[in-house]
């Protein structure tokens, strides 16, 4: 399993870096550069290609999908010879290639450490209901050949038909790639993906945007390569948060996008309108096909650097050029705030992080304590601190505002519902933990500045004193090398490390990283008991044993068994645990089912849906004594009765296989105008 793992990170890191490469490097950026944008033209490009694929009806698979990204990115070079685009004057160092190197080491260092080294399995996965349409939803798109975000489904025949608007599946299309090329399990393909995400592509995107950021401080991209992934929240809460794996690809290239356009604001875009409208399309399509929420965190950025390149254009009237700016960028902050089209995730009645008062929710702002019961990361706080003085000397103040925003946005989400959080936190569906993870790439430039600054004020105190001892002495370069060899390695020490001892309590405590790694390690783990078991998983494995391929298999999906097509295979009813789109036929299954000897109206809906067996996995099982879905009430539960009711004895239905709470029952009640199947 590990070395289809170790297949399918090789093959995800090829689809999404050589269409890409090819496609930026045409345009005439440099290797480096093109290598750091290459994930946002990919994912572009391979998600429009699947919605393509099913407008004209081609099966989406390895060979239609990539193919034609590949040869996609090969067109760019005929247009960069007509256009003169190739004049551009981006060149690479070799001081590029070192640091990016360098990023991606790091980034993949640390993620072996917090990811893939706590997996139990390479086919582990979250027993969250948002993972379960995730992993049904790829498993389907392998099946079915159809990828596109509009109208993505998980193939359930439970739901309305064309109930399914438009659904950002860019991870989607990008996981089922990787599954088919490998032709390995779904879930191994998952995994791989996110590892890729977040051990590459997030670093490999910071680096691009730190050397637009920073181009000529070759102190600030090393100090850079630690620091970006020196927040604890991201991008780990988005794979035990959801998880969130639209945002987790989202905000990954969410930098990348960022360096490109500022890239072409300092190239100009007047000379470079083609190559930036081009590159503007693929960024927008990226994001927006990934979770579309990374355009706003754009916005934000964009907001604060456009209104300082105007300010510093107009350096005669900087007021009046701020206030025009800041002015135009909130009102269509509001107009966007009333569109129809973002009401419902504007609106979304989040409400699963407030739990904290408005003191509390200050404290945990100030102090990055940014996901629930993770140890706060005061320390790097203070180092942000002094970035953001660093930032005022220096007059890069707009770089404060995009970290300060998503920080005030996170405190809002966490202690408030009124309208203030709508204004503020609604383009993220008002989830404090999408805000906590936009305000750690946005703190990242800072925490940068003040490290790179207090490793300067180091070396120079350590070459004032050395020179009041030899006033002949010239040491400051080579002082100045090791103090942040020295204390990127304190540092990366200190803050990475898992746990400590507390001098206080004399015990062993969790240090944020280490909080995270433990959740990581809890939530993949495949020993401990969670909604959908190990047991559970080979029960339904075996039960396909015994049953066609391609048999309906009728459900309770609060059981667990909405992860069952998903994991295993086989072919579900009920996919989902939400009953607010389903159809007749589904709405008299779930609520009669157990009733189909006697009921005219139930053997009708089943023969409608063809449905031949029925899967319990937790027969019998009282609410307060069984494992079930975070969102399971007792009232939730109920709406599945007409299934969970059935029994051994229940007319109608024949005991195929049965272990411990867990039945496989053949449906015989359709047989005969209702035979018993005792």
């Amino acid at each position: 399993m590990w070395i289809s793992f170790l297949a399918c990170i090789i093959l995800c890191a090829i689809v999404l870096y050589v269409p890409g490469y090819l496609l930026f490097r045409n345009l005439a950026f440099s290797t480096p550069r093109s290598i750091a944008f290459a994930p946002i033209a990919s994912t572009a490009i391979i998600s429009i290609v699947a919605i393509v694929n099913e407008k004209i009806g081609i099966f989406s698979a390895g060979s239609t999908v990539f193919g034609p990204t590949l040869v996609l990115c090969f067109i760019p070079y005929l247009i960069a010879k007509l256009i003169g685009h190739a004049k551009t004057t981006d060149r690479a160092t070799s001081w590029d290639w070192k640091f990016l190197a360098c990023y991606a080491a790091f980034g993949i260092l640390i993620c072996v450490y917090m990811f893939i080294k706590p997996l139990d399995g390479a086919d582990s996965f979250y027993c969250r209901a948002d993972n379960a349409t995730h992993l049904n939803m790829v498993r389907y798109f392998v099946e079915s050949g159809q990828w596109s975000s509009i109208g993505a489904t998980t193939g359930t025949i439970a739901f309305i038909p064309g109930s399914a608007g438009f659904y950002p599946s860019a991870w989607h299309d990008l996981a089922a790639l990787v599954c088919t090329l490998a032709s390995s399990d779904p879930i191994v393909a998952i995994n791989a993906t996110n590892a890729v995400i977040c051990g590459l592509v997030y670093p490999t995107s910071m680096w691009a945007f730190l050397t637009c950021l920073f181009p000529k401080s070759k102190l600030h991209i090393a100090v850079g390569a630690v620091a970006s992934m020196s927040v604890a929240c991201f991008p780990w809460t988005f794979l035990i948060k959801g998880p969130l794996v639209s945002n987790l690809l989202s905000f990954a290239l969410l930098p990348a996008v960022l360096a490109l356009f500022m890239h072409y604001i300092k190239a100009g875009i007047g000379v470079h309108w083609k190559g930036t409208l081009f590159s503007g399309i693929l960024a927008v399509a990226a994001l927006a096909l990934s979770q579309p929420n990374g355009l706003f965190c754009a916005y934000i950025f964009a907001a604060a650097y456009i209104t300082h390149r105007s300010m510093k254009r107009f350096s005669r009237n900087k007021v009046l050029a701020f206030a025009l700016s800041a002015v135009v960028f909130i009102i269509l902050w509001f107009v966007l705030l009333q569109l129809p089209f973002f009401a419902e995730v504007v609106n979304f009645p989040n409400t699963g992080g407030l739990t904290l008062t408005p003191v509390e929710s200050f404290i945990a702002s100030v102090t990055f304590e940014f996901y629930v019961g993770q140890p706060p990361q005061t320390i790097l706080a203070i180092v942000a601190f002094v970035g953001c003085v660093v930032a005022i000397k220096k007059h890069r103040v707009w770089l404060i505002f995009p970290a300060v925003y998503m920080v005030i946005a996170y405190g809002v989400s966490r202690c408030t519902d009124e309208y203030l959080r709508n204004v503020l936190c609604g383009f993220w569906y008002n989830d404090p933990w999408r805000l906590a993870d936009a305000a750690a790439i946005f703190l990242v430039p800072l925490i940068t500045m003040g490290l790179s600054a207090i490793i300067v004020a180091i070396a120079k105190s350590y070459d004032e004193r050395k020179a009041s001892k030899r006033p002949n002495a010239t040491h400051k370069q080579s002082s100045l090398r090791v103090v942040t060899a020295v204390l990127l390695v304190v540092f990366t020490c200190y803050n990475f490390f898992p746990s400590y001892h507390n001098l206080v309590t004399h015990k062993r405590e969790w240090s944020p990283f280490g909080f995270m790694r433990d959740r990581i390690a809890r939530e993949y783990s495949t020993t401990r008991d969670h909604v959908y078991s190990t047991k559970e998983k080979d029960f339904v494995n075996r039960a396909m044993e015994m049953i066609p391929d391609g048999s309906l298999v009728i459900n309770s999906p609060e059981d667990g068994s909405l992860f069952a097509y998903g994991v295993n295979g086989i072919n579900t009813y009920f996919r989902h645990p939400t009953t607010g789109s389903l159809t007749d036929d589904a709405n008299m299954i779930r609520e009669g089912l157990d009733t189909i000897a006697e009921s005219e109206e139930v053997r009708r809906a089943v023969k409608d849906v063809s449905a031949e067996y029925v899967l319990l996995l937790d027969q019998g099982v009282p609410y307060d004594e069984g494992k079930w879905l975070l969102q399971t009430t007792e009232d939730s539960l109920k709406r599945w009765d007409g299934i969970n009711r059935i029994t051994d004895e229940t007319p109608g239905f024949e005991t195929v296989l049965s272990d411990g709470d867990m039945r496989l029952y053949k449906i015989t009640g359709t047989d005969d105008g209702g035979a018993s199947g005792e």
